[in-house]
């Protein structure tokens, strides 16, 4: 009686979705050992993810030793388009044709990655190949590793992302009140309802 109760809410909240609102790029932010618990969670959110149309999925892992689960997460994502970046390191794994992408990003935080951004700039300057006067925007976002901003951010717990600081800044936050372990699909499309009630106003 309560899964019967349980599919005809999930219906009605499919129901509700409007196809034309739905996030391009989602940003999921867990611990690496959620991630290897719960392999299968976030698996099957890849999938309610492909099936509404998302184009890109972002998980954000803390871990102490990114280079050592790299290997881990292929078998995870076996026949998917996936890119991982970790502090030292970037691997890409195209199967051609992808219409849909993954993004691992370990252990390397938002604002290394704009430092990062910075030291690349310092070195068009002192190459001559950027003047400092003109310098924008677009120069530090030309060299961030991911460039398109996540519009719906989705985080189980209180803590506040430190992933993609720059590219975060009008993105919609989700906090779960469940954990990784008992995520349901029922929780994807409240994520999704929640995302389409929202106003955005991108700083405005």
């Amino acid at each position: 009686m309560i899964d019967f109760v349980r599919k005809l809410y999930e219906k009605k909240l499919e129901n509700n979705i409007r196809k034309e609102n739905i996030p391009k790029h989602i940003m999921i932010i867990a611990d690496h050992n959620e991630f290897f618990e719960f392999s299968k969670t976030f698996n099957r959110f890849k999938n309610y993810s492909k099936k509404f149309g998302v184009k890109l999925v972002t998980i954000c892992l803390n871990a102490e030793d990114p280079e050592s689960i790299r290997d881990r997460i292929l078998s995870v994502f076996s026949d998917e388009c996936v890119r991982i970046i970790t502090p030292e390191n970037e691997f890409v794994r195209n199967h051609g044709g992808c219409g849909f992408w993954i993004n691992f990003i370990i252990g390397y935080e938002g604002k290394s990655e704009i430092v990062d951004a910075v030291k690349k700039i310092a070195a068009e300057v002192k190459e001559g190949k950027l003047r400092i006067g003109e310098i924008t925007e677009k120069d530090i976002e030309k060299h961030l590793k991911i460039k398109n901003p996540p519009d719906l951010i989705i985080r189980a717990g209180e803590k506040i992302p430190e992933f993609l600081l720059w590219q975060s800044i009008y993105s919609e936050l989700y906090f779960l009140d469940a954990d990784w372990r008992n995520f349901r699909y029922i929780d994807f499309l409240r994520c999704i309802r929640e995302y389409q009630r929202r106003e955005r106003r991108f700083g405005k």
